[in-house]
């Protein structure tokens, strides 16, 4: 009778303070509440297992170099003629691997291997091969710039600055890239300051660098955030949404040849977080043309003639999608349209937007939050990378003639291609 009644005086205990603790959650740690020092301790009591969950998921959970491979995926391939691509990826042994393959029979004509210790989520991001089959790369920008010949073995090194983004090859074969400036700091973190209302606010600064494709040297690093200020564009640093990235350059794009609205050796740059497009002429230091208009977010600037600007629009919020859960209360809502990313041209002589592509890149749902490029092929179809899903393209209007991935040694997974770019040499 004694152990019975120690074992319902135990339970009639446990289920006080259960329920004492589960009105403290109510009352202390619910949404609105006011938690005070006992509601911060219950707070963290209850997101224990949330938080062992967690911990249990990011040690199962592959490098973010690899894209989970969606079970509807189809491949398709439909080239006729070969289309030669540089990638770049995570190999098996943890180092970085670049490689031309082919996509149309997925022939691998080149590979180089990039030994090294590389944090999980570090890429090789839109690297340039040659025609002498070296290589021109950069990993996240930290480490500076490198050559390597076709064995792997380097020609030069450039630790002045890194890249991020964008990498292309410019008249007098000047290298123009996305960059930041090393010697500031070891890692990319160049800052800005300005003051607002009293406050100091400060950002990072991005940098226009040309290279000697011959010997890493510099021929030219200009401060973004100089050259806004030099020609009156401050205004561009407070429209972004962002403010300690407000610039965000992600492609150099240099011109080849002159015309009648571009100098050779001009280069037209974007810039993600005030989605603008600005026409540099490096040669006087002055902004040529400051473009605005209807896209969002955009990425990789290209030169389609002399009077013809493409650019790829992400076509989405510059920030991550934020729904408020007080909006599922409404029962009609204003349907705005199904969107997806496209390519923009712009009529320099006309100051006109279109968009020949949208409908076929809407009819096959192809979108890229972030990164993303593009490239007009000599047979009229369109080459894309949607980044964020790993998925190449390529298409001639609403018709997919190619759609595929990188297939990994990770069963269910694919690998981020990182800005993959034909190759015509």
């Amino acid at each position: 009778m004694r152990k019975l009644l120690n074992t319902l005086a135990t339970t009639i205990v446990v289920l006080s303070l259960l329920s004492l603790f589960g009105w403290s959650v109510r009352h202390h740690a619910a949404p609105g509440k006011h938690k005070g020092w006992w509601g911060t301790v219950v707070d963290e009591l209850v997101s224990l297992p949330d938080l062992l969950t967690r911990a249990k998921e990011e040690v199962q959970r592959l490098p973010e170099t690899f894209v989970r491979t969606p079970k509807s995926f189809v491949a398709v391939n439909e080239l006729v003629t070969d289309l030669n691509i540089l990638e770049s990826y995570t190999d098996a042994s943890n180092d970085r691997a670049v490689q031309i393959r082919n996509l149309r029979n997925d022939q691998i004509l080149h590979r180089w291997t990039i030994k090294g210790y590389y944090p999980p989520h570090h890429r090789v991001v839109h690297p340039l091969a040659l025609p002498d089959t070296s290589l021109v790369y950069c990993s996240n920008g930290e480490d500076g710039i490198y050559r390597i010949d076709k064995n792997g073995d380097e020609l030069w090194h450039q630790g002045e600055v890194g890249m991020h983004h964008a990498l292309n090859i410019g008249p007098d074969n000047t290298l123009w890239l996305c960059g930041y400036d090393l010697e500031q700091t070891p890692r990319a973190l160049n800052g800005v300051e300005y003051e607002l209302g009293g406050q100091n606010v400060r950002f990072t600064d991005n940098f226009v660098v040309g290279l000697d494709v011959q010997t890493g040297e510099l021929v030219h690093k200009q401060s973004v955030a100089q050259l806004l200020q030099d020609n009156g564009l401050e205004y561009l640093i407070f429209k972004s949404v962002i403010t300690d990235d407000p610039i965000h350059l992600n492609d150099v794009q240099p011109v080849i040849s002159s015309g009648p609205y571009m100098q050779s050796g001009d280069l037209w740059l974007s810039f993600r977080t005030s989605s603008v497009v600005l026409q540099y002429r490096p040669s006087t230091g002055k902004i040529i043309r400051v473009v605005e208009g209807p896209f969002q977010s955009q990425h990789d600037v290209d030169i389609v003639n002399d009077s013809t600007i493409a650019i790829f629009n992400n076509n989405a919020p510059t920030k991550r999608l934020k729904e408020d859960p007080k909006r599922d209360s409404e029962k009609r809502p204003r349907f705005m349209g199904n969107f997806s990313s496209h390519i923009v041209h712009y009529d320099l002589a006309k100051a006109h937007f279109d968009a020949p592509n949208k409908a076929g890149f809407a009819a096959n749902g192809i979108f890229t939050f972030t990164e993303g490029l593009f490239e007009y092929l000599p047979d009229g179809t369109t080459f894309v990378e949607a980044q964020n899903e790993g998925v190449l393209w390529v298409i001639d209007g609403s018709k997919v003639i190619y759609r595929g991935v990188l297939p990994s040694p990770h069963e269910g997974y694919h690998h981020l291609t990182n800005w993959a770019r034909p190759v015509f040499w």
